[in-house]
């Protein structure tokens, strides 16, 4: 009988494992676990610099499977300059096309059109489209927010001093699904040289992202 009950166990067990392996819904491994996230209430998110803007508020291109294409975004020149600095910066791999929001998969030569908005200007909050286009998690979409014409006062106490510079290592790219939901934190690099100060991330489906920390 403890033979019996043993063995009994032990496939309950197998049977258990077996079930949660297969079928489930895969974890993007650079967020958190479902049902986590972070309130937009408890997130520090990077400002626009006073008086400054960007040349449009829109972007479009045309991303094609098997060709390497990116888009980017400019503030305006300040006065008196005619050079801009870079917002940002969004990179589509040749092979980075996975499937469209229907969910059939890209063919050598497919393309689609890719839009990019600002959300919400005080917050540089960015929202893409088309929703529910993913992208390979070998070769990921690439994308590059740059912070060197945001307001400096990063912690926003009224002074730019070196509480504000301590901080830049900790920004990070967050991406969010929909307004209202909460925010996930993306697997980001902060590079900083010369005149390069921005956030780097992998990509793999279309939010809304912003910095934040």
């Amino acid at each position: 009988m403890k033979r019996m009950r043993w063995i009994s166990v032990s496939l309950c067990a197998l049977m258990a494992a077996a079930c949660s392996g297969s079928g489930g819904t895969p974890v993007d491994p650079v967020v958190n676990p479902p049902g986590g996230g972070t309130p937009e209430t408890s997130l520090q998110f990077l400002r626009p610099a006073t008086g400054t803007s960007l040349r449009t508020d829109s972007v479009s291109f045309w991303a094609v499977k098997g060709q390497d294409r990116e888009v980017a975004m400019y503030y305006r020149p300040n006065a008196g300059r005619t050079d801009s600095v870079r917002f940002l910066r969004f990179r589509v791999r040749n092979e980075s096309l996975l499937k469209r929001p229907d969910g059939t998969a890209f063919a050598i030569g497919d393309s689609v059109r890719i839009t990019i908005r600002i959300k919400d200007f005080s917050k540089l909050i960015t929202e893409f489209a088309p929703s529910g286009l993913t992208f390979s998690d070998l070769r990921p979409a690439e994308l590059r927010l740059d912070f060197k014409n945001c307001d400096q006062d990063f912690n926003h106490d009224g002074v730019v001093n070196s509480n504000d510079t301590n901080l830049v290592p900790t920004f990070a790219i967050w991406k969010q699904e929909a307004a209202g939901q909460p925010w996930f934190k993306l697997t980001s690099n902060v590079e900083q040289s010369g005149n390069l100060s921005e956030v780097k991330a992998d990509v793999l489906s279309f939010t809304n992202h912003a910095i934040a920390y």
